[in-house]
């Protein structure tokens, strides 16, 4: 008869020499120079989209919202982040058990999150589809960018005139990016509601309600929403860019005057009543001038 063998006995002793052969307690050293200078410049990360994008970069970042722009703000884009250059990535050196720090180029580093899939630097670059590895992650196209443009920018080889605030050029292409993603999401729906009208609901998600509102277009799956603001003059809720609209009490409430004189719900006197702007005065014939002497005597 074969001997029995029994459970075997957790040891207690062997797990805990395990964890620590596997989990080197690391010592961290702050007298590294790298710590102790000043950043060469920044980088800064900006979007032109009202969506708010939630990053994950360990061991730099474990979790980070970047937030979007608000409907009222007066530029098209809003700052989310400012990157020192070089950025310093830990890194545990089990030879020593100290943390060695390894120098990362913020713009690479600013890059990927924007587009983990861009291994370069140029924002437009094409990634070819094959080597997307997720869907999704692509922030760039959605209206995150990067720049090296901002407040507090120090001057550098690569911007020796910097301005504090990302140039005209670089904002028109992160729209342009962000507005071609959405073009993009309203053809796959309109595709599918005519090819595969049943996988409709499958594929309609946040980001396409986005993009209908956007360019505020109405569909089946969609309904129109138009952008809503608060009256600096009542208070009342209007929509947004109204040149006038009708209180709750029935009168007439105006914010553009030239418009609403354009469209004909007030006259010019009553604008020239209400603001004394001379472009609404009443227009007066020319009076003849009067005769010279010379001009009567002959």
């Amino acid at each position: 008869m074969l001997p029995t063998v029994s459970d075997p006995v957790p040891r207690g002793d062997l797990s805990a020499g395990m964890g620590r052969a596997n989990n080197i307690d690391f010592e961290f050293m702050a007298n590294n120079f790298l710590y102790n200078r000043e950043p060469e410049y920044f980088v800064y990360l900006y979007n032109v989209s009202e969506q708010e994008f939630e990053v994950s970069r360990p061991p730099l970042i474990k979790s980070t919202k970047l937030r979007g722009r608000k409907q009222d703000d007066k530029e098209l884009y809003v700052l989310v982040a400012r990157l020192p250059q070089p950025m310093l990535i830990p890194k545990g050196n089990v030879d020593s058990n100290e943390i060695d720090v390894i120098p990362n180029d913020a713009r690479r580093f600013a890059m990927d999150i924007c587009n983990p899939d861009n291994l370069g630097l140029n924002q437009d670059a094409f990634i070819d589809p094959k080597n997307i590895t997720s869907q999704g992650n692509n922030l760039g196209a959605k209206g995150l960018f990067w720049s090296l443009n901002g407040p507090g920018q120090r001057e550098s080889k690569y911007n020796p005139k910097p301005l504090d605030h990302p140039t005209d050029e670089e904002v028109k292409k992160a729209v342009k990016r962000m507005e071609a993603y959405y073009k993009h999401l309203l053809d796959q729906a309109r595709a599918t509601e005519v090819s595969k009208p049943a996988e409709l609901q499958n594929i309609i998600g946040p980001e396409h309600h986005i993009a209908a509102d956007y360019f505020g277009e109405e569909h089946s799956w969609h309904s129109k929403k138009a952008r809503t603001d608060f009256c600096p003059n009542c208070g009342e809720r209007i929509k947004q860019g109204a040149a006038f609209h009708k209180t709750e009490e029935g009168t007439l409430c105006i914010l553009n005057w030239e418009k609403a004189v354009k469209s004909g719900v007030r006259t010019r006197q009553q604008a020239y009543e209400a603001t004394g702007d001379e472009q609404y005065a009443p227009k007066v014939a020319p009076v003849p001038a009067a005769p010279t002497t010379q001009e009567s005597a002959s």
